[in-house]
Order: structure tokens, then sequence, then C-alpha cells
């Protein structure tokens, strides 16, 4: 364990963060140590190499570790040492991986899963079939399980949407316009464990909503349209543009109806699709902070004052929403990493870049340059 890399700050309740390779983990735990909160960090690694980890880096402590059973003995002692007010698993895996601790620590987990309900986000097929029966809208699909069924998909008309139950954003998921990629994505997927889905593909655009939730209910709501995505059509949101009447309220109600059917309590976001029809269906469920969570910031929705204020209180604050037509780019998303956009364009990126906390964005910059200058130093040596 390291301690002392955020000296100075100040003396609230502490929550230990599980997976924080993710850039947005780092903004995250900004934004909780700006409001008052102590952060600490399990992970397999933090996001920075050790030298951009500069005094502004907002972990008090973290302990370096891979999300296995071996590593359960020193999450437990850190726990032991820390006692967090919670524990945010930052991933799927590490959601999942909280679940093999002891029952104590599971409690202080935000969000505390029941186990009856773990089944569903373990395989997002499942998810879907009970959605459809809560009366939430899902993409019409057929399941693969064998070459024969990967025929029948085939025969159905092309292209589609083949996933599998575990995607994480764009991977696992894949757009597949002839029959020789319908096979290869089941035969890629299949191994992960979970089952393997060929959904129809609907050609209109996509949408997310994320949340706060208490029991269910969305506190601090954010829904948008994903304007600009990498890869395109299946990938990460770059740019979002926040939703308008009806749509805010048609998405709140499915995502509520979702939430409320698995008890949640914590960060969650979900996916949407609006197809020619009109009609929006559900896609997937991400159980934790979603990626482009920062552009809640510039639409006005009090999602970290709100996470704040529960973790120490319990209590969430009133009801926000998005303010309508906001556009938002994703940082450091549509600014750093690859795309099909050219580098004039990339630099429009920096336009919503959390100025209030220049070290972040100082720190993604210099990742982003030992990046570039690593990837260079291997294709020289490959020459």
């Amino acid at each position: 364990m390291v301690f002392g890399m955020s000296r100075g700050r100040s003396g609230g309740p502490d929550v230990i963060l599980i997976d924080t390779t993710w850039a947005s983990v780092d903004f995250l735990a900004h934004q909780l140590v700006k409001r008052g909160l102590r952060v600490h960090a399990f992970t397999p690694h933090l996001h920075r190499p050790r030298y951009l980890r500069v005094t502004s880096y907002p972990y008090t402590s973290f302990v370096e570790q891979p999300l296995e059973k071996e590593s359960s003995d020193s999450f437990r002692a850190m726990v032991e040492r820390i006692d967090p007010a919670c524990i945010m698993p930052c991933t799927d895996q590490a959601l999942y991986w909280m679940w093999d601790q002891p029952d104590h620590i599971q409690r202080l987990c935000l969000p505390d899963v029941a186990p009856a309900v773990r089944p569903l986000l373990l395989d997002r097929a499942l998810l879907l079939e009970e959605a459809a029966a809560w009366g939430v809208p899902v993409p019409e699909g057929m399941p693969l399980g064998s070459r024969a069924d990967c025929d029948a998909a085939i025969a159905a008309g092309l292209p589609v949407m083949v996933k599998s139950g575990r995607s994480v954003g764009a991977l696992f998921v894949a757009l597949c316009r002839t029959p020789e990629e319908v096979i290869e994505a089941f035969e890629r997927f299949a191994p992960q464990g979970a089952s393997v889905t060929a959904q129809h593909f609907y050609t209109g655009p996509t949408y997310m909503a994320g949340a706060l939730f208490v029991d269910g209910e969305a506190v601090h709501l954010y829904s948008g349209e994903k304007t600009v995505m990498w890869p395109k059509l299946t990938g990460y949101a770059f740019e979002m543009r926040s939703a308008s009447e009806p749509t805010l309220s048609q998405l709140q109600k499915y995502a509520e109806s979702v939430c409320k059917q698995l008890g949640w309590t914590g960060m969650a976001g979900l996916d949407f699709v609006l197809g020619e029809d009109g009609e929006f269906r559900f896609l997937d469920f991400n159980p934790r902070l979603w990626g482009c969570a920062d552009a809640t910031l510039s639409a006005g929705v009090d999602l970290y004052d709100g996470l704040a204020r529960w973790i120490r209180d319990g209590n969430a604050g009133p009801p926000t929403k998005p303010r309508p037509g906001v556009v938002h780019r994703v940082f450091p998303k549509y600014a750093f990493e690859p795309s099909g956009m050219s580098p004039w364009q990339r630099l429009g990126g920096l336009r919503d870049a959390p100025w209030d906390a220049p070290s972040f964005i100082i720190g993604e910059a210099l990742v982003e340059l030992r990046n570039r200058v690593t990837a260079r130093i291997a294709k020289a040596r490959q020459r």
C-alpha cells in the first residue's frame, strides 16, 4: 500500500474505488476529492504510470494487484485499515470480483447487488429477456449456440449485430454484413462463457440514459444521443447531445423500469437504439459509472455532488435532469483516443475538457504523449 499521494486533502469519508485503469475513473476520483471525500484505489494498475503521478493525483492511498482470488487477503486488509463509507467497483469485472468477497465487505458495495439478480448482469441476454417481460422494448434477436444457428441468423437477413452476453462498450460486439463475419464473431465470442446473440440491426441513432439511482429511481439523470462514436455504430461515445422531451421522459421511464426491478442503488448507464418505427429499444446495461459521465457537468446534472452527498449523508439531494440540446465532447476520448477524426477535429475536444481540474487535463495529455512515443519506438524496432 502506498500512502500520501494527496496530502493536505480534506478529512471527509473514505471511499475505495476498485479498478481505476480507465481515465473516467481518475476523473471520478478528482470530483469526489473536490467534494471533500478521501479516495483510495485497489486496482490492477493505476491509469497513469508512476512517473506521471504528480502531487495532485487524487488517491490518498492505493494497492496495485490483479483482481484475483489471491488478492482478496490484501483487499480485506485494506478495508480493515481504511474502514470506508463505501466501495465502488468501476468496471464490470470489478463488480463481479466483489461478489467473491466476504458478506460484510459486499454490504459496503455501491451498488450492493442482490444475489438473485446477479445472473442477469453476468449474461445480459438474460437481462434483455426479463426487461421485455417488464414492458421495456428490446431488439429482435436469436441466440447463437452453433454453426447451424449462425446459418439461420444469416438466412433471416443481414446485417446483424452479434453480441456476447458480457459485452463492454465495443468489446465483444460486431456489426456483421457478411455470412463470414457472423461466423467469425460467433467463434470469437463463444469461448467467453456467456451467451451469444444475433440482434436485428437498427439504423437509428444510439442513446444512453445514465444516473445515480436510489432504489431504482433516477435521482440525478443524464440522457442523450451519441452523436459521435468510435468505432462507428458499435463503439464508445466521443460526443453527446443531451436529450429533450419527450425522449428524456421516455428513456427515464425505461431506465427506471429496469433499475426498480433490479433494486438498484448506485451508478448505472443504459444503452438504447431508436428503431425505424420510432420505438426505443434497450440494448445494454452498464453496472457502474459510464464512460461519458463528464457530460453531466456541462448539462447541469448534479451527479457528482449527489453521489458525494449520498456517500456522506445517505441523501442524494433534490433530483436533477439535463438541459436539453447541450453538445459535449467527451474528454479525453474525443481529443486523444484513436478515431476517424482529423487532428484538427480532435483538438476541438479540448473545448469541453474539465478546465476546473487542470492537473487532470495535464496528466491525460502526458499519458497521451507517453503512449505516442512508446508506439513510435515499438514501430521503429520492428523495422
